[in-house]
């Protein structure tokens, strides 16, 4: 026996509930969890013991829509209009990065992530088999990654919002042969599974996506795309399709509309188009922090269960919500979720916490292997410890308080451990993989480096931050 967790409050996530255990231990061999249950009746010899009292054991929680070679531009793009924030804003930065940034970037959003108890990421990105190789293997987390098909040219930056996107049809099929070699390489990784990664209707030709579809029945793999994701997008789909199309209806009827699509956004769906993508399989990726941030929106996710809708989180990109902490993410969407429902029961925390972890993994397709503490799922696990300012007092009668405290009072703090494969990647607070020094300093300079270099690009952009920056405020 490599490990075992002794004296933990467990989560297991192994009912329809939270599965708790008091008392209980969980045990950790090759990689595999190899017991759950009281302490009482573990009898077996652990290399390493760790001493869970007054500590939550729970599954990894997954992040399940990221951006993080973006986390390089944090505080870039944010606090402007909607149809300003990706072509005025983010695009003149996003624009000047070069490949050893976005692996720059990618660490600093992995390593942030992995502090806040995220075992596994739902990446997506250009060029992702980059990400995953500098940036998520060697920091020790289970990544998702699909690698962003994009057919949009180079000329589409001087366009009006109801100017249709130039798409280069080579443009686009390079991206999906990238895709395609993404999958190879990765066919028979332990932490290491891939999706397609189209990334929005207005910007990837419908031929192509047919063929996406197509290949993804064929192979039995998943796609993962933005799907209704606000007004921006709703105006190109008129443009390219006609007064009234809406993303959903085209989507349906190019035949993509299925149990394979992970979608991420929807709150530029209507109700009715929701229904109908939960009903035919669909899955969601909510992104609270980022969808407030650039379109003063809450999405839907509390709709969409309420549909029987698998549903998942994602903290996105963080130039415009700040990043990738996920239990700051998950208290942004439950308390969002109250106010846009003016009910302080939508979402309650016992929800948050499932979301967070076993059905986050449903919706990226993983919950065979992670997700919830059972005997013979990979050991994908974390310990957080709730003598903590933003937790204590816990107490256990005559309720678990450990379940709101972690959701509405905790941050990256209360993460003592986190295990991935069964290998030890956070030890009591302390990230062991990674140099984060090291990390913290490369994303110092070469954000230094690409804000220059953008300087004069984001300028002529003239997106509202410039005025901000001319009057004195940024």
């Amino acid at each position: 026996m490599d490990l075992a967790i002794t004296n933990t409050l467990a989560f297991t996530m192994a009912d329809e509930r939270l599965g708790v255990l008091e008392d209980a231990t969980v045990a950790v061999d090759g990689g595999e969890i190899a017991f759950v249950g009281p302490s009482s009746e573990f009898d077996g010899d652990a290399d390493r013991t760790i001493d869970g009292s007054g500590r939550v054991t729970m599954p990894g929680l997954v992040n399940c829509h990221a951006h993080t070679d973006l986390t390089l531009l944090r505080g870039g793009a944010q606090d402007v209009p909607e149809i300003e924030w990706m072509n005025r804003s983010l695009g003149p930065l996003s624009d000047a990065m070069i490949a050893e940034d976005r692996v720059a970037g990618a660490r600093l959003g992995v390593l942030e992530a992995l502090r806040s108890g995220v075992t596994t990421v739902g990446e997506y990105a250009t060029n992702v088999g980059e990400l995953v190789e500098n940036a998520h293997e060697p920091l020790g987390v289970r990544v998702v990654a699909a690698e962003t098909i994009n057919a949009v040219g180079d000329d589409a930056s001087d366009l009006g919002p109801d100017e249709p996107y130039p798409l280069e049809e080579e443009r686009g099929r390079n991206a999906l042969e990238r895709n395609e070699a993404l999958f190879d390489a990765y066919a028979d990784h332990e932490r290491v599974s891939c999706l397609y990664g189209p990334q929005a209707l207005d910007m990837v030709p419908s031929a192509l996506l047919v063929e996406i579809r197509d290949r993804a029945a064929k192979r039995d793999r998943g796609i993962h795309m933005h799907v209704a994701q606000g007004e921006r997008e709703r105006r190109q789909i008129e443009a390219r399709y006609g007064a009234g199309e809406t993303t959903v209806g085209v989507l349906e009827e190019l035949g993509l509309v299925s149990e394979r699509l992970l979608a991420a956004h929807l709150h530029g769906a209507t109700a009715d188009e929701r229904e109908r993508l939960a009903a035919a399989g669909v899955r969601m990726v909510a992104n609270p922090s980022s969808i407030a941030a650039i379109d003063g929106v809450t999405p839907p996710i509390v709709e969409y269960r309420e549909h029987d809708g698998i549903a998942g989180v994602g903290t996105d990109q963080a130039p415009g919500p700040g990043g990738h902490d996920f239990l700051r993410e998950l208290r942004t969407t439950a308390l969002l979720a109250k106010t846009e429902r003016r009910d302080p029961t939508a979402f309650p925390a016992w929800a948050a916490l499932r979301v967070a972890t076993i059905e986050g993994a449903r919706a990226l397709g993983v919950d065979d292997r992670v997700g919830s503490l059972e005997a013979g799922k990979r050991a994908d696990l974390v310990v957080f410890d709730l003598d903590h300012p933003s937790t204590a007092p816990t107490v256990s009668r005559p309720l678990h308080t450990a379940v709101p405290n972690l959701v509405y009072g905790a941050n990256a703090g209360v993460v003592d451990s986190v295990i991935v494969e069964g290998d030890v990647v956070l030890d009591g607070g302390d990230v062991v993989t990674a140099d984060e020094d090291a990390i913290l300093e490369a994303a110092n300079d070469r954000a230094a480096a690409v804000f220059d270099r953008a300087a004069d690009a984001w300028r002529r952009a003239d997106s509202r931050l410039v005025e901000r920056v001319e009057t004195g405020w940024l």
